[in-house]
């Protein structure tokens, strides 16, 4: 699978490249909005850090167990991804989103479907969108191979996403026109503007 830019940081210089993007997504981000961001153990500490260096409120840690996760003799499995996440300013219970749960429990892509280094599952994606309305519109600065964008596709969401590489660009917009046209033929709103 094609590298990724930015994977190989030290932890002060993942620090401020993530303050800076939180902060620039925080300007495009409404009052109430929400974010959400994937670390392993770490970076957690830095992740946490960084959001709130960058004005979001620090709302907590949703957990990703990964059942299939990699096992080493001797230590603990690292079986699981943490999920830092936070708002905009206030979050009202109005907000038109029910009560989630704070852990989920999805094996790793298999590496023979996997499209990108750190793809996550697609249903696991789908139920992390909960957390935002429906008529939202969902950014994701680092887009990889698309699975944001294909469950946006799916749970009928609007969507933003970059992405520097253009192998992984190439991908997710193969990616989403798959879904896109899934989604067409079932009937749902045939809506091609995410290609713009």
């Amino acid at each position: 699978l094609p590298d990724f830019s930015g994977d190989n940081m030290d932890q002060r210089g993942f620090m401020e490249f993530t303050r800076q993007v939180f902060a620039k997504c925080r300007e495009k981000t409404k009052p109430e909005g929400v974010i959400a961001c994937f670390i392993d153990w770490r970076n957690l500490p830095a992740l946490c850090d960084s959001l709130q260096a960058a004005g979001w409120v620090w709302r907590g840690i949703a957990v990703w167990n990964k059942p299939n996760g990699r096992p080493q003799k001797g230590r603990f499995r690292n079986e699981f991804e943490f999920i830092v996440w936070g708002s905009n300013g206030p979050m009202p219970f109005e907000r038109g989103v029910g009560c989630l749960p704070g852990y989920y429990r999805y094996p790793n892509v298999a590496s023979k479907d996997r499209q990108h280094q750190t793809e996550k599952p697609l249903q696991l994606i789908e139920d992390l969108l909960e957390i935002v309305p429906a008529s939202a519109t969902v950014l994701d600065p680092f887009m990889g191979s698309g699975t944001t964008a294909a469950a946006g596709v799916r749970t009928g969401r609007n969507y933003i996403g970059f992405e520097l590489s253009k192998e992984y660009h190439a991908i997710a917009v193969e990616r989403v026109a798959a879904e896109a046209q899934a989604a067409a033929a079932t009937g749902a709103e045939d809506d091609e503007d995410w290609m713009a």
